[in-house]
């Protein structure tokens, strides 16, 4: 049993509404499984599929970036990721820092690297491309994610689009470790409705989403209460992926670190390169939202 929450609220771990994500490390070497998998149980949890000290590196790039502005606590090793409970960001240009912090060599090896490439490349069964965008999260202490499929945020090109969620580092579910609703992917009613938003375009008159505008909710205990299913999670360790699709509403847990470390994770995005892509992430400097 694990004090685990989520937006402040306890999640039940108990047997009927949380258990761990499968691993599909068994099957990696069949592509037709993962696609069957992925359909039955919306995501891929592969362990170590990605180069351990490439992680590593992005990690120390992203963390050499924060410590510039003052949020990291140097009294303990810079790669421990300990925050400093302060920040300098107000005073650079934000824009700037945040294109920064996602566009350095080892992030961009990270996200659109060979293990990836090959992957995606095996797993769809033809040319690949990701989006050019990369999203860096670094969550402190407190921080967590609200609900939501991420076909509200990109969907406006194929519906063959997968998120790859990458651990920048060891991530344990008390420094908010990914939570996905189980059979969430098969909601037919929550596709049809929350599901078709694009946050663009509804942000004003989304009737779902909490303070981010495309969330479906903040609140993981009700969302639960409302579709069924059971919560699932694990421990995750650099070089872990999390492949998933863009109709699994998923959300965090809160980042309770008893080191106090920063939650450092990145979300890259792939489809088959000859389908339509959703324009708002392509470039160097993509158009994303209307917030970087």
């Amino acid at each position: 049993m694990r004090n685990l929450t989520s937006n402040k609220k306890p999640i039940d771990s108990g047997s009927e509404k949380f258990g761990l994500l499968r691993e599909s490390n068994d099957i990696l070497d069949d592509c037709l499984a993962l696609r069957q998998r992925i359909e039955e149980d919306g995501y891929l949890l592969i362990r170590g599929g990605i180069d351990r000290d490439v992680v590593l590196a992005a990690r120390l790039e992203i963390l050499e970036k924060l410590d510039s502005v003052g949020e990291i606590d140097r009294t303990k090793p810079l790669i421990e990721a300990v925050g400093s409970g302060a920040s300098r960001r107000a005073e650079t240009d934000q824009d700037s820092f945040l294109v920064g912090l996602r566009s350095g060599e080892a992030i961009r090896r990270l996200a659109h690297g060979d293990d990836l490439r090959r992957f995606f490349t095996r797993f769809l069964d033809r040319e690949v491309r990701p989006l050019d965008y990369i999203w860096v999260r670094t969550v402190p202490l407190g921080g967590f994610t609200g609900a939501h499929y991420d076909w509200v945020y990109m969907g406006r090109g194929t519906k063959n689009l997968y998120t790859t969620w990458i651990p920048v580092g060891d991530v344990p579910m008390e420094g908010g470790a990914l939570l996905i609703l189980e059979n969430s992917h098969h909601q037919e009613k929550l596709i049809d409705s929350y599901g078709r938003l694009d946050v663009d375009r509804d942000r004003e008159k989304n009737p779902y989403g909490g303070a981010e505008g495309g969330w479906y909710s903040e609140d993981p205990v009700q969302v639960q209460k409302d579709l069924g299913g059971r919560w699932l999670t694990a421990d995750f360790r650099a070089g872990d992926m999390l492949v998933f699709g863009m109709w699994t509403l998923h959300c965090s847990l809160d980042n309770c670190s008893p080191q106090g470390r920063i939650r450092i994770t990145i979300d890259t995005r792939w489809q088959p390169a000859d389908e339509p892509v959703d324009e708002r992430w392509v470039g160097n400097r993509s158009a994303a939202h209307s917030r970087p």
